[in-house]
């Protein structure tokens, strides 16, 4: 499967709740996002692979701060101990996850984008396109899917609104 993924989707919205670590846990939506680049991966914290991902995220988190970037993460449950929402609450701060986080406990964000797997790491554009996917964990088997990832970011942040 070529990494990471070209595509030219428009992105489905978020829906649903709770979020965490936006101003007053209020929602973030991708139509307010217009114009910026936005960064949504999707993951559990009980998955490994996920777990591996987080520090790629965090990096990002500073390296595109003030840069009309925001990451995203869409938190969807495999197991039952993943649904309870304090567990996730714990779990974003046990990590230290400064990013938004949205809680999908129902699993409807997890449908709307037809996701399969976790970790998926999605790049919107500014016109509100997914362009790019990436399944799996970034790094592994030394295939630098943080620094390929971040430099299409950069390219994005290039392109006109």
């Amino acid at each position: 499967m070529e990494q990471p993924t070209p595509l030219n989707l428009a992105a489905p919205e978020f829906v649903g709740g709770p979020w965490l670590n936006t101003p007053g846990n209020e929602p973030i939506s991708l139509a307010s996002r217009r114009g910026k680049v936005t960064i949504v991966h999707f993951w559990t914290y009980g998955c490994y692979n996920c777990q591996n991902n987080l520090p790629a995220y965090s990096r990002w988190h500073k390296q595109f701060a003030g840069k009309d970037v925001v990451i995203v993460g869409v938190h969807t449950p495999e197991t039952p101990s993943e649904r309870i929402d304090s567990n996730v609450v714990r779990h974003v701060k046990d990590f230290k996850i400064e990013y938004p986080v949205l809680v999908d406990q129902s699993g409807t964000n997890w449908g709307r984008w037809q996701q399969r797997y976790w970790p998926t790491v999605y790049l919107i554009d500014r016109k509100g396109k997914v362009r790019f996917r990436w399944i799996g964990e970034l790094n592994y088997g030394g295939k630098r899917g943080e620094a390929r990832m971040a430099q299409l970011v950069e390219n994005l942040l290039r392109e006109p609104a």
